[in-house]
């Protein structure tokens, strides 16, 4: 199944919202779990759901050779005007060759990816054995569609938490680009599991450094094992 570019017309709106607006404080929390989890190197990292390119730069901070992938013509062309090197590509079907990365990372993508199973086995696919997947996105279990943040800092989890799936309208997506996109409510044994399945060993998982009593993101660290056996 290929993924939709459903940010197509908001592309401007969202990388507005995520360089210097008030979606930024986020971005950066999320560069700085991928900073903790993946490390500096010098090899090949694929930015995978790369967007208009926000998380490219501290990719490129720690060493690592950039190529980012995103279904989204849009969103790729805005990366491209930054000096990314990106691709239009599916994640679910990426067009690159087997082995061809030391290592991977997809940040906060995990709730637009409508087939996380399929995203994670190309992932899988195209990382050398030894190879590193970051995952870093927000926390299944305080930041999802059904979680309602109060102003306190704690939050209270509505009815639907357990269900894995696509949701379009709801109170709860707000008026930033979950109204816009819609969402995908992804409970955490799911995105573990399918980064399991895929055939990763975890290593690894951090929150955000937030001052907020609750974290917003969550990040998971994988290994392809050593073996070049295909999984």
């Amino acid at each position: 199944m290929t993924l939709q570019p459903r940010y197509d017309d908001h592309a401007d709106w969202y990388d507005t919202f995520v360089t210097s607006g008030i979606g930024q404080p986020i971005a950066e929390a999320a560069d700085r779990l991928v900073e903790r989890l993946l490390g500096p190197g010098h090899g090949k990292c694929l930015d995978l759901g790369c967007g208009g390119g926000a998380h490219a730069p501290a990719l490129a901070a720690l060493g690592w050779q950039v190529l980012g992938v995103d279904v989204s013509p849009r969103q790729v062309e805005i990366a491209g005007r930054l000096g990314v090197d990106a691709m239009v590509a599916s994640a679910d079907s990426l067009p690159l060759p087997d082995q061809s990365f030391d290592a991977v990372a997809t940040i906060m993508t995990t709730t637009d990816f409508d087939d996380l199973a399929a995203v994670f086995r190309e992932a899988y696919r195209v990382l050398r054995p030894g190879g590193r997947l970051v995952v870093v996105g927000s926390h299944p279990c305080f930041g999802g569609v059904y979680v309602e943040r109060g102003t306190g800092g704690g939050c209270t989890v509505h009815p639907g938490y357990r269900r894995h799936e696509r949701v379009e309208r709801h109170p709860l997506l707000g008026d930033g680009i979950r109204s816009r996109v819609g969402v995908v409510n992804v409970p955490l044994p799911a995105l573990v599991n399918a980064i399991v399945a895929a055939g990763f060993l975890v290593v690894e998982t951090a929150e955000d450094d937030g001052s907020q009593p609750l974290p917003d993101l969550l990040g998971i660290a994988a290994r392809r094992p050593d073996s070049a056996t295909p999984h």
